[in-house]
């Protein structure tokens, strides 16, 4: 019962934080909308503050998770990596539609509570692809005069970017409607990462 109480709070927590933001909630509009008593929110998080921690700590668990998965596949190139990466960063924006919501409001208007969760996350994913990009340099399959921060910023960017502005881009651009369009841009995005779009004889 008890931890049904805490995954509610959290479910109801992460709509509203998503569309109005971590000031604008008020702990008596969480426990309404959970049907929960006031006290819950300090028994399971001790506040509203730690509901938002625990709010953005599982919305961007999953993307720390593919990391390490596609980190134990050392017997695969870094490119092999980082394109897996890419496939399944798709998926989870797609499963978790809101998650860009919180990255682009921690980003341009960070807080106090959750700025640091969204810094150490990004910071390891920095790691990651650095390390990927470095590997990929050393080996002779990526090019040796690659900048790997601005790589990986790049890549970074173009993961997450179209998600963050999807609303606006759908609006002024015609993009084809599928089931899965979200992973067919990220394939597209990435190739055109990889290899740029100038033709080759060019």
């Amino acid at each position: 019962m008890e931890n049904k109480t805490r995954l509610k709070l959290i479910e109801v927590a992460t709509e509203l934080f998503a569309i109005k933001g971590f000031a604008s909630v008020s702990v008596r509009e969480l426990t309404v909308a959970a049907q929960i008593n006031v006290s819950a929110i300090s028994y399971y998080f001790n506040g509203k503050e730690g509901l938002y921690e625990a709010v953005l700590t599982e919305q961007l668990s999953p993307i720390l998770q593919v990391m390490k998965e596609v980190q134990k596949n050392n017997s695969t190139s870094p490119v092999t990596r980082l394109t897996l990466y890419a496939d399944q960063i798709a998926h989870i924006h797609a499963l978790r539609p809101l998650i860009s919501r919180f990255i682009y409001s921690e980003v341009t208007n960070p807080t106090e509570y959750g700025a640091p969760i969204i810094e150490k996350h990004l910071s390891q994913v920095y790691q990651f692809i650095t390390a990927t990009l470095r590997e990929g340099i050393a080996s002779g399959c990526l090019r040796g005069d690659l900048n790997i921060t601005y790589a990986a910023v790049s890549l970074v960017g173009i993961l997450n970017f179209y998600f963050i502005v999807k609303p606006f881009v759908t609006k002024l651009f015609p993009l084809p409607e599928h089931a899965d369009n979200e992973s067919e841009y990220v394939a597209h995005a990435f190739r055109v990462y990889l290899h740029g779009i100038m033709n080759s004889e060019t």
